[in-house]
């Protein structure tokens, strides 16, 4: 007896979209992985990214950068705010975010690390939220790639 006859037409469809599902998924995390290992890298405005990828790719742990002002705003400058993240998830996708809170002395202000991980590379920005909307003055990129 063929395939068609034993499941019917219905249950070699469900049959058919569980084995794409499957195999769909199986490429997205195969796609996505990201190299365990620390990770040093920098901002677009010349400050320092340190982290580290877990073994299984899993999560960033112990995100440390500063945040400064991009001159987006007109003249100004000054220290910036201080990025400290314990944990960040990776998920499957190799896309994450972070909500967190910026500090910079006694001043604190939301803020947000988001990004995309990927094989020995790792790329995002950092954004500082002003009446709940981001900051164009407080703005960064980043890239950071496993140091030795």
């Amino acid at each position: 007896m063929g395939t068609r006859r034993i499941l019917g037409r219905r249950g070699l469809a469900i049959a058919l979209a569980t084995c794409a599902a499957v195999a769909t998924a199986g490429a997205a995390v195969a796609a996505n992985h990201v190299d365990p290992g620390f990770y040093f890298g920098t901002t677009s405005e010349h400050g320092t990214v340190t982290f580290k990828v877990v073994a299984n790719g899993a999560a960033i742990t112990n995100f440390k950068t500063q945040l400064g002002y991009n001159g987006k705003c007109g003249q100004g400058g000054g220290p910036g705010y201080n990025v400290v993240i314990p944990r960040i998830a990776i998920p499957a996708t190799g896309k994450f975010s972070k909500k967190t809170t910026l500090k910079l002395l006694k001043l604190r202000a939301p803020g947000e690390v988001s990004g995309t991980a990927s094989g020995s590379k790792v790329t995002g920005k950092v954004v500082q939220f002003l009446h709940g909307k981001p900051n164009k003055c407080y703005v960064e990129t980043f890239t950071a790639r496993p140091g030795q």
